[in-house]
């Protein structure tokens, strides 16, 4: 006998005159059973299912939103979506509603609005490592993505800058990988934005120099180090430590490159321009109290901007500075960097360390914690 029939049984045999003592011991159910079926039994008038469970879930919900509210969500998703390079999160949706005049709900309910129906993506891992040095507070990150394609125009590649205070960006289209091209973009980066006290990269050869001459570094470098900037070169191999960058490429890729069709190269890189303005002056990061970069640089001490004081056509003189890889050093015990290798104390096995090159003192310093461990000669070809 099933739990229905039993809660039927149960009424049909009080109705008969039969003691409620006797139902309930036969039944192996307390008196409370009976008389909250009773109650429920002659609530019903005896018709319909009134020996079925109902719901427990509340009848009324305080916080649930209104159908029209949750349209207007849907709508808002809807048209930053169509905007293609604009944010779809839910504050880029809060801040899109008062723009229309509408009090949004609350971030978290706009966030299961979003969930319900289907609109959600998934967000990428985060890697971290407390042993990693942080060396400067106020520093650009730089990537170049491509090769890429315009159908009918060939190939070109996009040099990415932000600034991580203040995550202002540019991204400029070029041609060719060649270390030039690349310099004129950070030069007008800087001239436009402002200097950092280190520009961080990955150890891409256009950034570095050239591996025909040992020690030798390229245009990058050296009008980074002519300015007073610090060229940080991440460990080989691990592209998360340029975490923000590499967001920002994903959005570059996501609301940008892959949301519209470029007639050709000139056309591209107008429409880049475009992008680099909206996303300054529209996208929020939770990192900047959901503030834009542009609302966040007008906050921000501002920096030295570059003068055009040098001509990038001719070479610039490697004098003075330092250049900084960071490395994990593993088993083997040695540090790798891009045209050589060397061995390193024990003691450093499997951690990371600051390779800093000191241009004056032609020098490789190792450091950890802030403490130089090694001291190796390195004599750099300053005018070749």
């Amino acid at each position: 006998m099933n739990e229905y029939e039993k809660r039927k049984q149960a009424i049909n045999r009080h109705e008969a005159g039969e003691s409620v003592t006797s139902i309930v011991d036969s039944l192996g159910k307390s008196r409370q059973w009976f008389y909250n079926w009773l109650k429920r039994y002659q609530a019903a008038g005896g018709e319909g299912n009134w020996f079925e469970d109902q719901s427990r879930a509340p009848k009324t919900t305080p916080t649930k939103v209104t159908g029209s509210v949750e349209q207007q969500v849907i709508d808002a998703r809807k048209r930053l979506e169509k905007q293609g390079i604009a944010q779809t999160g839910a504050i880029a949706i809060s801040y899109e509603l008062r723009n229309q005049g509408i009090i949004p709900p609350e971030v978290w309910t706009i966030n299961r609005i979003i969930a319900r129906h289907g609109l959600t993506r998934d967000k990428p891992r985060r890697r971290s490592n407390k042993e990693y040095p942080e060396l400067f507070d106020h520093t650009h990150q730089m990537d170049l993505v491509g090769p890429r394609w315009i159908k009918g125009d060939g190939r070109f590649y996009s040099v990415n800058i932000i600034d991580t205070c203040s995550r202002t960006c540019l991204a400029v289209p070029v041609r060719t990988k060649a270390s030039l091209g690349i310099a004129r973009v950070l030069a007008r980066f800087w001239a436009s934005h402002g200097m950092p006290d280190a520009l961080q990269m990955d150890n891409e050869l256009a950034f570095r120099g050239s591996n025909r001459y040992p020690r030798s570094f390229g245009i990058v470098v050296r009008l980074a180090l002519a300015l007073g900037i610090a060229p940080v070169f991440i460990p080989v191999g691990e592209p998360w430590r340029n975490g923000i960058i590499e967001r920002f490429n994903h959005t570059w890729d996501r609301h940008f490159f892959r949301s519209q069709i470029f007639t050709g190269f000139e056309h591209l890189g107008q429409a880049s321009r475009q992008f680099s303005r909206f996303h300054n002056s529209h996208h929020r990061y939770s990192t900047l109290g959901h503030e834009t970069p542009d609302q966040m640089s007008r906050k921000l001490l501002p920096a030295m901007r570059y003068d055009e004081r040098f001509d990038l056509e001719k070479r610039i003189p490697l004098e003075e500075g330092s250049i900084y890889f960071v490395r994990f050093i593993r088993s083997d015990c040695k540090l790798h960097l891009p045209t050589e290798s060397f061995r390193v104390d024990q003691s450093l096995k499997y951690s990371y360390v600051v390779a800093e090159i000191s241009v004056e003192n032609h020098s490789l310093f190792i450091q950890q914690n802030n403490k130089i461990i090694q001291t190796f000669e390195y004599l750099m070809p300053v005018d070749w």
